[in-house]
């Protein structure tokens, strides 16, 4: 057996190894399983037609930033469509209605529109460093082999991205 085949092979072991966390990156974000796993697959399909990685750290970094360049794509295109669709269900919404006044609601929506908003205005790598962190409950070790730096980068984009939210939120003309 070559050495290519070799390398396709492992890489191939290597996404499938992966392909479990995949789905559930795409399930917390995603209305449905069907769908975090066709996410998944297509993010696999990728990664395995571009196999150049020496390591399964490598691939591992590469296979991960593959799945959050897709989601993004996704929201941009979702975006420009007018919005995602959404499958509505009445006895949640009744839950959610009955103990929730229309001021808190709208309260809650304006804050995170500021939020989102301070988010935005950060970099790109130290926004992904908070996500991954406060929405996609990562450490900063997982963070750091995910986006191939060091741990005191992550810490660095953490503390630099808390500073910024706190002055913006904080800031009277942000509101």
């Amino acid at each position: 057996m070559s050495s290519n085949a070799v390398t396709e092979l492992n890489s191939a072991a290597t996404v499938t190894q992966l392909r479990p966390a995949l789905v559930r990156f795409f399930r917390r974000r995603c209305p449905t399983l069907a769908e975090a796993e066709d996410l998944a697959h297509e993010v696999i399909v990728r990664a395995l037609q571009h196999a150049q990685w020496t390591s399964d750290e490598q691939a591992k970094n590469y296979i991960f930033r593959a799945a959050i360049n897709l989601w993004r794509d996704r929201i941009r295109r979702n975006a420009v469509r007018g919005g995602a669709e959404v499958d509505w269900d009445d006895e949640s919404t009744l839950e959610v209605s009955e103990g929730t006044t229309l001021d808190r609601v709208l309260v809650s929506e304006e804050e995170l529109y500021r939020v989102h908003a301070a988010l935005l205005e950060l970099g790109e790598r130290t926004r992904d460093v908070f996500v991954l962190h406060r929405l996609e409950h990562l450490k900063y070790t997982e963070i750091a082999g995910m986006l191939g730096v060091s741990v005191s980068a992550v810490e660095k984009h953490m503390s630099k991205a808390l500073a910024h939210l706190a002055r913006r939120i904080d800031d009277h003309e942000f509101i």
